[in-house]
């Protein structure tokens, strides 16, 4: 009981993770001047309809090549997120712990 529940917060704090990754580069897509204007609409679409996918093929596409635009904010972004994911999946594997034990 108490690993499924483990497993279920793991995958529920990897599916937000996904997400925030998402929205940055659907943000990202939707405020950069690119040189035509229809290269923001299928941007967005992608980024819409694919998903996490279209994220992912954004980033590697046009958010990693672009020497110019610092990806500080993205790193600084997810490794927060980690550390507060890490943090309350100890917290809570302690609280099922105490519970079992008490």
């Amino acid at each position: 009981m108490a690993m499924a529940l483990i497993m279920i917060l793991s995958l529920v704090l990897i599916a937000a993770l996904l997400f925030v990754f998402w929205l940055m580069m659907l943000i990202d897509s939707i405020t950069r001047k690119f040189k035509d204007s229809s290269d923001k609409v299928i941007w967005v679409i992608i980024n819409i309809f694919l998903g996490i996918l279209g994220a992912l093929i954004y980033y590697f596409v046009v958010f990693y090549k672009d020497k110019n635009k610092s990806i500080k904010w993205l790193w600084w972004t997810l490794l927060v997120l980690g550390i507060l994911a890490i943090i309350s999946f100890i917290v809570f594997v302690s609280l099922l712990v105490n519970l079992k034990a008490g």
